[in-house]
């Protein structure tokens, strides 16, 4: 009986360490029972390549302590006061509910009871209003000094233990949506966890990095820098909660930069997941169609890809300008851009200018966009003076051949390749109307400098997704920026102020006019030249079940999927 009684003993004495650990929220691995393998090009973001620097504070900005929006902190750490739902839409997290006030100047929320950081220290008011101060007045705020959440930033104030309230300087309809722009806006540290304690520019200590309210902490021993991220499921507020629970013990991100040989491991069952942010470009697609193994997820994406011209000079500007970027709407033939510069995964854009209908609550006034009439492509040129009067096919007027400068990004990536394939296209399209466009590709760099020097005629550019509120896409692209750098200003440049006066309007009613008047200018000026909306697409294993579509690639909820064994 002795052997017995001592080894119950040591098993009760076990536990109780056990216990103690968990009480001090010291991380305690458990056996992974399913894991998912995530392909990564990289396993660093800015300046930062360590494990577990504070993801309050920009590497940018704080090289040495700084944290990264990528990968590990997304798992540790990620827990906003409101999020968005697939589709864009704002929704509670952290916050339980919320109002917004008359002016749109303040937002209040009221806190889930039961968040908890790793540690078991709970959240409350205070330590939300330590870390939006921190966040948006310190750490982020010279790095995110363009977004509209820190500057209408004001203050955080503590109604009550479960209660803060945001006080905004300016507010408007689209502020809570601001909130949501990126994942750094809930990356909560605990305001114990750093030295000096409770001060917003204090240095977060080494033995806290992963004290988050995520659900996941990093595994070092089976990490390695630069090269694999192990992260490990650990007990959180999420499954005390019901909330969201994880179903995903361990989710491994392993860097494997060359595109061609992820996809490979991919299809060897090496890894389970492409992650979105690195995926393969669209031509890649068609071979693995038809592959047992391997699941094309896709939806319609709400992003546009389209042509901006350089609307303020020749042969762009002016009323002959405007039917000009005309025709040119009227002369592409979209459905061959989706099939030949996306493979066939994009959805021409002849239903807008620029807002997508399947963005939330966009109105029905902006619906309106050009479908394919070469005819009347030819007609308008005809009538702002575009003549071939010397027989080589080639429009001219005053003396001058109607050829366009068209800068394209020449880097072998994702992000371009499908800007070589279609500039091919549209070349060929606009030529049968008498346009001679000249594509010069460069380096991202270049083309860059090139938009800002406004050395160009043509350039692809792109709607933001849904991620975004429809003010603040519009004042992104057509309000931000020298002339060479916005989309459009119309010739009266009423453009700009009515998009300004969307984002700060307090009327749902009223806002809803300055977008109509918005997309009625870009629509009767031709302000742009819309081309396909791209399907958004995640490359899985077969064995992955569940994979759901965040707002974007970063609110891709990988943890809540299924993996068949």
């Amino acid at each position: 009986m002795i052997p017995n009684i001592r080894t119950t003993a040591a098993r009760f004495a076990a536990l109780l360490v056990l216990a103690a650990l968990l009480g001090a929220g010291v991380q305690v691995a458990v056996a992974a029972e399913n894991t998912l393998n995530v392909g990564i090009g990289v396993l660093q973001s800015l300046s930062c390549s360590e494990y577990g620097k504070d993801p309050t504070l920009s590497a940018t900005v704080f090289p040495d302590v700084g944290g990264t929006i990528i990968a590990q902190h997304r798992y540790t750490h990620f827990s906003p006061l409101v999020s968005l739902d697939s589709d864009g839409n704002v929704i509670p997290w952290l916050a339980e509910s919320y109002e917004i006030s008359e002016d749109c100047r303040s937002i209040t929320f009221h806190l889930r009871d039961g968040v908890k950081f790793a540690d078991g220290k709970p959240l409350n008011a205070s330590v939300v209003k330590f870390n939006l101060d921190r966040i948006l007045t310190y750490g982020w705020n010279e790095k995110f000094s363009w977004s509209a959440a820190v500057k209408d930033y004001e203050s955080t104030e503590i109604v009550d233990e479960n209660t803060v309230k945001i006080h905004l300087k300016e507010g408007g309809l689209d502020a809570l949506n601001g909130l949501c722009f990126s994942p750094v806006l809930g990356f909560f540290i605990s305001p114990w966890d750093v030295e000096p304690e409770w001060d917003i520019k204090g240095t977060l200590r080494e033995e806290k990095k992963y004290n988050g309210l995520g659900p996941y902490y990093v595994e070092e021993n089976e990490s390695v820098q630069k090269q694999k991220l192990v992260l490990i499921r650990r007990n959180s507020w999420y499954d005390e909660l019901d909330f969201h629970k994880p179903t995903i013990d361990k989710i491994v991100f392993t860097v494997i930069s060359d595109p061609q040989t992820r996809l490979a491991a991919l299809e060897k069952g090496d890894i389970d997941y492409i992650s979105r942010y690195w995926n393969p470009s669209w031509d890649s697609l068609s071979g693995l169609e038809g592959n047992s193994k391997i699941s094309i997820v896709t939806r319609p994406d709400t992003s546009m890809k389209l042509l901006a011209t350089a609307w303020w000079k020749e042969p762009f500007n002016g009323t002959d300008g405007m039917k000009l970027r005309k025709a040119m709407n009227y002369a592409l033939d979209r459905e061959e851009i989706a099939k030949g510069g996306f493979n066939g995964y994009a959805v021409p854009a002849t239903d807008s200018m620029y807002l997508s209908p399947l963005l939330p609550g966009v109105i029905d006034c902006c619906h309106k966009g050009y479908d394919y009439d070469i005819e009347k492509a030819k007609e308008l040129l005809a009538e702002s003076g575009w003549k071939d009067t010397d027989g080589d096919g080639i429009l001219d007027k005053d003396g001058k051949p109607l050829e366009l400068k068209f800068i394209v990004c020449s880097t072998d990536n994702s992000d371009c390749n499908w800007q070589r394939d279609s500039a091919l296209i549209i070349q060929s399209q606009l030529e049968k109307i008498g346009i001679n466009v000249q594509i010069q590709s460069m380096e991202s760099g270049v083309r860059q400098d090139a938009i800002k020097k406004g050395d160009y005629d043509l350039r692809f550019w792109w709607s933001y997704p849904r991620s975004t509120a429809d003010s603040q896409s519009l004042v992104n692209d057509f309000c931000t920026g020298n002339d060479t750098e916005r989309a459009y200003e119309n010739e009266n440049e009423t453009l700009d102020a009515i998009i300004k006066d969307a984002e700060s309007a307090v009327d749902e009613d009223e806002r809803q006019q300055f977008i109509c008047q918005a997309c009625q200018i870009l629509y009767d000026e031709a302000a742009i030249i819309p081309l396909v909306y791209p399907k958004e697409y995640a490359l899985v294993s077969s064995r992955v079940k569940n994979f759901q579509f965040g707002a974007y690639d970063a609110l891709d909820r990988l943890e809540e999927c299924m993996i068949e064994n």
